[in-house]
């Protein structure tokens, strides 16, 4: 009885009427029951539960949602924007470094070489803002100085070498091509790791440090006792200057993040290549 009377309660329907203030005329009627409202409510319910699903799921909106934000299409885009904003602001400092050069040509403050390309002309405008070098980067350079100006290698490794010196290695790291005078490679071409230096072998006198626009790399010719002369190829600009009194393990250069590890090292004496393996201990 009790169930039969709690059903026909929520069945039992009620009337709602719209009347007319004025007139009393009835204009619109329903006919409702807790049961109807209750079904319309919870269809109503599911309805607006599957529509905000489908809207997290299939939409952009999941990814301003907690949980959503790893997307991995958004943070793909957004690193491929990143690169590319990297790349616009290079192109528009070698623009802009470019007008300058050619600002200056047209003044007459730059002498031409008719051999020179444009990316070696480049290369000497950048190796200007290069050599200026930060307080940091002075103490950096000081430290390394004090730290390794007594760390020498043995130099006559008794093979074909004339005479024996005490001769420092001109730079840690691998070596990638051997001295081959055969096929005219003179020196042998060492693979650094990054920021490293490179040292003066013997005591001596820096005879050029400049540009070499042909192999496109910066060149010191260090004069020592003995007729014999070094030679180091790197891709930026050197500390040294013609005309400078150099030491044995003196840091010559120390490059940069951006620069290539690579040093190509060439040893003369008397005029004629000499293999530096045969003196200096690698």
């Amino acid at each position: 009885m009790i169930e039969n009377s709690f059903y026909q309660r929520i069945r039992f329907k009620y009337k709602l009427s719209i009347l007319n203030e004025n007139t009393l005329e009835e204009i619109w009627r329903v006919r409702l029951s807790k049961l109807s409202v209750f079904l319309a409510s919870f269809f109503i319910a599911v309805v607006y539960f599957f529509l905000i699903a489908f809207l997290i799921i299939q939409t952009p909106l999941r990814g301003f949602l907690p949980g959503y934000t790893e997307n991995i299409n958004l943070r793909k885009q957004v690193m491929l924007d990143a690169v590319q904003v990297d790349s616009l602001v290079t192109v528009m400092k070698q623009q802009e470094q470019y007008v300058t050069m050619l600002r200056n040509v047209m003044t007459g403050n730059v002498f031409v070489d008719s051999s020179a390309t444009t990316t070696s002309l480049l290369t000497q405008e950048n190796a200007k803002f290069d050599l200026e070098k930060s307080q940091r980067e002075i103490a950096f350079c000081s430290e390394f100085e004090e730290t390794e100006k007594y760390i020498v290698m043995a130099g006559d490794n008794g093979k074909h070498a004339e005479m024996e010196y005490l001769m420092h290695r001109p730079a840690r790291g691998i070596i990638d091509d051997k001295f081959d005078d055969r096929n005219r490679h003179f020196g042998i071409s060492i693979h650094m790791g990054p920021k490293s230096n490179v040292y003066s072998t013997l005591d001596g006198v820096v005879l050029f440090a400049g540009f070499y626009a042909e192999d496109d790399l910066f060149i010191i010719y260090i004069q020592h006792v003995d007729d014999l002369v070094s030679v180091y190829k790197i891709k930026q600009p050197f500390l040294k200057k013609a005309g400078d009194n150099i030491h044995a393990a003196e840091i010559l250069a120390t490059l940069d993040s951006e620069t290539d590890p690579k040093l190509i090292f060439e040893l003369w004496r008397k005029g004629k290549p000499v293999n530096p393996e045969n003196y200096i201990m690698f």
